[in-house]
This record gives structure tokens, sequence and C-alpha cells, in this order.
């Protein structure tokens, strides 16, 4: 398949994409563009591929891999990317380099498959635009590129990517010092993506002179073979600890939901009994009562039964984020049907002597299902308030009416009765 040039703004929508990138020396510095796939959205917040030169640097004849996580507008990404040695134009800096990255939105591929095809694009890219060491162009978007002849059949054979969470950053690098055949580096990244729970990048490289000057800066945590696999085995330890700790939370959740449960329903059984006690001829509304207990009784069992499932969950495949999600979906559906089924209705004729206290379930959250209802306070508030008001308002008249007739008994008719001369005589 022949080469051809595609400019930014004609890049699509799709679920995997290229990135190729390098540094061009004055005035582009480092730059990077896209290439078959992606869409403005996703790629323009994406982070940059450059290195961190003062912590990890290329030299001749070199080359590093990497493995990272990011997250774009909605999108969660997943890159592999490889870097080569290659001078800028008319300079001599060290450090500089060109590299290919392959994105993947959402889902990733094999990594037989994603080598090859990653491979094959940077092999096209150093083939076009470098020339006697040095590249060839002064900006990304100038990148001449080569399809790679499997890069469509990534499309059938995308998979999910479990249990990371992409959003997180922990702004820690580990480099591994391990063999890069293709073979090699299939194992380390199928291995290195869970990693990424602990490092934002992880790179690879089998150059000892990148190795030696990574260990030297100390900058970035650099491991062998052997520690890689001890990274793996203590972010295990880790985890288990985590997953561990939410399936004792969970049990406690359990627990308290039956005392919730046992509260709520004894406080609506004894409701129910008031209702029934002063009023027999209303057996309609305490059916319909009976029957919101059998429906919220359902539903806290129904509840405990999901937690039952989420704790299996975590024991048998300690994906936290995915149960957390699940956890949530169903706290907030447990919610919702509590609140619809959980008030029992006083009858109207009952005295407010009569009335229960007010139900509290603090248990459900994040949010509090049965909250008083603050409009019936303070609509009660209000209508005290107005009663109160018209009582002061009529003791005020009378006292006036009966001060009205004192002062004309004794101050007019009064004053005639014992001669008092008016003020006219």
């Amino acid at each position: 398949m022949g080469t051809f040039k595609i400019q930014f703004f004609r890049i699509m929508n799709t679920m995997y994409f290229f990135s190729a990138f390098g540094t061009f020396g004055n005035p582009n510095g480092f730059r990077q563009s896209f290439f078959l796939g992606g869409n403005p959205e996703t790629v323009k917040d994406i982070r940059t591929f450059d290195l961190k030169t003062d912590a990890i640097k290329l030299f001749p004849d070199t080359r590093i891999y990497a493995l990272r996580k990011d997250h774009s507008g909605s999108r969660n990404l997943l890159s592999y990317a490889i870097y080569t040695f290659a001078k800028e134009q008319n300079s001599h800096r060290g450090g500089t380099f060109i590299g290919s990255g392959l994105i993947f939105a959402g889902k990733t591929a094999s990594e037989a498959l994603t080598i090859e095809v990653l491979n094959e694009f940077h092999d096209g890219l150093e083939k076009n635009n470098v020339s006697e060491g040095s590249i060839s162009i002064v900006h990304s978007d100038q990148f001449t590129i080569h399809k790679p002849k499997d890069f469509d059949k990534i499309a059938f054979n995308l998979r999910e990517v479990d249990d990371l969470n992409f959003s997180s950053t922990s702004g820690k690098y580990l480099v591994v010092y391990s063999e890069t055949d293709v073979a090699q580096l299939q194992i380390l990244f199928r291995k290195a993506v869970e990693l990424l729970h602990s490092y934002d990048t992880i790179y690879f490289t089998q150059s000892h002179e990148i190795g030696q000057f990574v260990r030297d800066k100390g900058l970035f945590k650099i491991v062998d073979k052997q520690g890689f696999e001890q990274e793996i085995s203590k972010l295990h330890e880790e985890r288990a600890k985590l997953v561990q700790q939410s399936i004792d939370r969970l049990m406690n959740e359990k627990q308290q939901l039956e005392q919730e449960r046992k509260r709520v329903v004894d406080d609506m059984n004894d409701r129910i009994s008031r209702n029934e006690a002063r009023h027999r001829e209303n057996e309609k509304s305490i059916r319909e009562s009976k029957e919101k207990i059998q429906t919220v009784t359902l539903e806290y069992h129904k509840y405990a039964g999901k937690m039952d499932e989420l704790i299996n969950a975590l024991r048998t495949e300690g994906k936290m984020e995915t149960v957390k999600k699940q956890h949530e979906d169903q706290q907030k559906a447990f919610a919702e049907t509590i609140i619809k089924n959980k008030d029992i209705p006083f009858i109207d004729s009952l005295s407010s002597s009569f009335k229960s206290r007010e139900v509290s379930a603090s248990h459900v959250h994040p949010m509090d299902v049965w909250e008083v209802d603050e409009s019936r306070q303070r609509s009660r508030r209000s209508k005290k308030s107005s009663v109160d008001g018209f009582k002061i308002a009529t003791v005020v008249l009378l006292l006036l009416l009966i001060g009205s007739y004192l002062f004309y008994f004794f101050c007019l008719d009064g004053a005639l009765k014992l001669g008092i001369p008016s003020l006219t005589d």
C-alpha cells in the first residue's frame, strides 16, 4: 500500500488511531499529529508523547516502547508507543527522537496484533521522514505515513479493558529494563496493563545505555525483569487488601441493613396496628399498607442478596471499580423503591397524640432515603401560627371594646350625674 499524508482536520471518529510525533528543533520543538482515525473531541486533550529527557533519554541506535493510560473528553484511552533516536535538522543536541503511538479509545486489541501494526507504522514513518539519521521535515503535520497492512484487522479484534481507573493519575513512571523482541514485548505489555493502577506510563527498553542514564538520574523508577514481576506481585497484594476491605464494608453494611429492615418494618407494623384499632372500616387502606410491607421486605432481601453477589464478585475477580459502579446503581434503585413504598398514611381521624415518630433511615447512602417531610412540617407550623395570631387579635379587640365602654361610663355619663360643669359653660 502506497504512502500518503493525512492532515489533522481530516481525522475521523474511530475506536483506534495513530499519533506520529518528533522533535523538530527551532522554532517548532516537539510536535505531534494524529492519523488514520480519532475525533477532535478525543485528541484535543491527549497528553503529548514527549519524553522527559532529564529522566529518560534516547541514544543513537536505541529505542523505547511505552504503555500509558489517558482520559480525554469522554473517552478512556490506552496507548502503545515506540520511540527511536533521530537528529533534528541543523542541531546536534542529544535525546532527540521520532515516534509513533497507537491509541485505543475505550477498548484495546491483542498485544501481538498491536505490536505488529505499531512496528510497521513506525518503520514506514522512519523510512519516509528520516534521512541520514535526521528528521527531514519541520513539523508533524508534514509527516508522510504508511498505513499498516493489518490496520483494519484491529476493528475485528477489539476487547474491553477490565477494571482500570483511567481518570486517576499517580504522577509516577516506571522503566523496565528487559528484552523487547516481539515475543517478550507481548508478555510485558499484557502484564503491564494492570500496573497502570500505580503508574501513569511504563517504558520498556533493552538498551543498557538508556537504562544506565535512567538509573543515574534517579527521577524515574527502573527495574529489571525480576523487579517487574515483583511490582506486579506487590500490586496484587495491595489490591487483595483493598478487595478484602471492600468485602468487610459490604458485610458490615449487610448486617446494618438487617437491623434497619427490622426497625423500619416494626415501625410500619406499629402504624398499621394503630390504624386498625381506630379505623376498622378502612380495610382497603390497611390492605394496601400491608402490601407495601411485603414490597419493602422483599426489596431489603433483594438488596442483601445483591450484596452477596458483589462480595462474591470481589472474592473471585477483585474488580473494585466495576463492583463499585454496580453497588452505586443498586443503591439508587433500592432507595427509589423504598421511598415509593415506605410511607404508611395515618387515618385522617387519628388524633395527633397517636401519630408515630417519623422514620429515619440513615443507612441508605449516598442519599438520605427517608427524610422528614419538611414541607409537611412547615405547613403545620404555618397553620398553628395563623390560629395563634387570630386568637391574639380577638383578645386585643375585646379589650379595646371594654375600654371604650368604661371610658364612656366613667368620663362622660358619670360626669353629668356628678354635676361637673361642661367645658362650654
